[in-house]
């Protein structure tokens, strides 16, 4: 199910793509989505009535907090369940930066004849492993620096995985990086986890005997069981969470809703 929703997501990067006034350029997300791509966002459309407004704004969110990250000198980058994403070829990130993408076999045999005539701007890697497994070797086998300052991106990860499994993978993280480093994510409210268009989903888990959607209203206490700290919290429609895109919400911590956040180290 989660190679299926990166295809669901290529084909919201590549529509977003050919709008009037986009909020980013893909121009890989349309080979890469394919007709899968484009039949999976149509029927979790269908479902849900309509479009998911929220993931261009998303994808957007953490484009700029990538940038930013490597305006203050952030040079290393991992992208944790990096599906088919491309910012490592459509951002203008420092030639020098080192990006890390983490993400099972069948991910990569997709999307690497989709991109091989197509170079990264930065030092790309890739890095085949399970996050549900002992995905730290690898990394560090692709020449992770450790003690290197360190962006940790988990875009739309989290929704897939346990509380125990999260809790596990932030403390690997955390073990696996320098002083100044920062985690991002994106956490689903629980309200949203009873949403009509979670229904597909939850039956599909049922079926398959996998864990339910994760969901959690405290991302603060949830980051920080994983080591780190959260510094800046705040919501879909939130002035910096917006893009002219999403009706006028308040920012901050608000219990039942989706956040977006960022945390660094925790001290202790």
């Amino acid at each position: 199910m989660t190679s299926a929703s990166a295809f669901w997501i290529a084909a919201v990067r590549a529509r977003e793509t050919g709008r009037g006034a986009p909020l980013f350029i893909d121009p890989f997300a349309h080979d890469l989505a394919g007709d899968y791509g484009y039949a999976t966002m149509a029927a979790s459309e269908r479902v849900a009535g309509g479009e998911n407004a929220f993931i261009p704004v998303r994808v957007r969110w953490f484009d700029d907090l990538t940038m930013t990250s490597a305006a203050a000198g952030v040079r290393q980058i991992v992208l944790l369940g990096a599906g088919l994403d491309t910012r490592a070829y459509r951002l203008d990130l420092p030639a020098d930066a080192d990006w890390y993408e983490v993400d099972r076999r069948e991910i990569f045999q997709h999307k690497e004849p989709v991109l091989a005539e197509h170079s990264p701007r930065c030092q790309r890697h890739i890095v085949i492993a399970d996050l549900g497994g002992d995905w730290a070797e690898p990394l560090l086998h692709a020449g992770l620096d450790p003690a290197a300052r360190t962006l940790w991106l988990a875009e739309g990860l989290f929704f897939y995985l346990t509380e125990p499994m999260i809790v596990d993978l932030l403390h690997t993280a955390a073990a696996l990086c320098g002083p100044a480093s920062i985690v991002a994510a994106d956490i689903i409210g629980t309200a949203g986890l009873d949403a009509a268009a979670m229904r597909g989903y939850r039956d599909w888990c049922d079926r398959n005997g996998v864990p339910p959607p994760f969901g959690a209203d405290d991302p603060a206490a949830l980051l920080h069981a994983g080591g780190w700290r959260a510094e800046h919290i705040t919501t879909p429609g939130a002035a910096d969470a917006n893009y002219g895109r999403l009706p006028i919400q308040p920012g901050g911590r608000q219990p039942g809703r989706t956040h977006l956040v960022t945390a660094s180290l925790a001290t202790s």
